[in-house]
């Protein structure tokens, strides 16, 4: 009896086993395409857009934009400077723009004549007198003095020729030495105030070498206001000058009559420029 039941057993697992095969048989892969086409439809586009959207609000970029954000910064490339020729390549440096610009700048010409510096062109005689009020406007020419002409030669912004043909500034130096005793120290101080931003014009009239201007001042013609005054009459001197108490006096009395002070600017073997001011006190 024993035996009979096994074999039983063993019959129904069999058939079973059957059973599933001719299941599976059944299920063909054209049901299981249907199905996963129909899954397909389900999903919407109004998904993947709602993603794209969150994407967008939380900054998420492609992989391509990160890595070129990186190498700009590792290359310290700033992609907002543009530059002012936009004739000139990318590769083009500050450094070459500058001298660019010094290249363009205008070059007035300037004959001597005794102990002046003549420029007859008129519109470039209006124009040097423009560039910080130098020199003096006579019939339509500039006259210059020896200490403007080397400034503005310094500058790259004039060429003096004497007797056709043309000086350079230890030609011109030499020459105005020849004419003027004081010019070494003169000239110093003269270029250390216009250095200094100041606005400076001979002071032959006041008995002294220059006359010194607030900055920012332009003279004009007509009434001038109290900041268009005289602020300092300068007089320039070597180191080794000496002078007596009178000639101080006068320099002084001078000044303080045009409600300006007296400076005397003290240039040494050096060539550096100290000033010092002389007051007249009453009791």
């Amino acid at each position: 009896m024993k035996k009979t039941k096994k074999t039983e057993g063993r019959a129904k697992k069999s058939k079973k086993r059957e059973k599933r095969k001719e299941l599976k048989k059944e299920i063909k892969p054209e049901i299981t395409q249907e199905i996963s086409e129909e899954l397909k439809k389900e999903i919407k586009p109004k998904i993947i857009e709602e993603v794209s959207e969150e994407l967008k609000e939380d900054n998420i970029r492609p992989k391509k934009v990160r890595e070129t954000k990186k190498k700009l910064k590792e290359e310290k490339i700033k992609p907002g400077i543009i530059y002012a020729d936009e004739k000139l390549s990318e590769e083009t440096k500050p450094e070459t723009i500058e001298n660019i610009s010094r290249e363009q700048k205008k070059i007035y010409i300037g004959t001597i004549l005794k102990n002046k510096v003549l420029i007859f062109n008129k519109s470039g005689a209006e124009e040097v007198y423009d560039l910080g009020c130098f020199g003096k406007i006579i019939d339509d020419k500039n006259e210059l003095s020896l200490e403007e002409s080397l400034l503005l030669m310094k500058r790259n912004r004039l060429k003096v020729f004497k007797d056709e043909q043309e000086l350079d500034g230890e030609e011109f130096y030499k020459y105005a030495c020849s004419l003027d005793e004081e010019f070494p120290w003169k000239y110093t101080v003269y270029e250390d105030l216009r250095n200094r931003g100041l606005l400076v014009r001979t002071g032959f009239k006041f008995g002294t070498h220059f006359r010194v201007y607030s900055r920012g001042v332009k003279l004009k013609r007509g009434p001038k206001t109290l900041r268009e005054h005289t602020k300092w009459i300068v007089h320039a001197i070597p180191e080794n000058y000496t002078c007596s108490f009178p000639e101080l006096s006068r320099a002084v009395r001078l000044a303080h009559n045009i409600r300006a002070k007296m400076l005397w600017s003290l240039v040494d073997e050096e060539g550096d420029v100290t000033y010092y001011e002389i007051m007249r006190k009453t009791p």
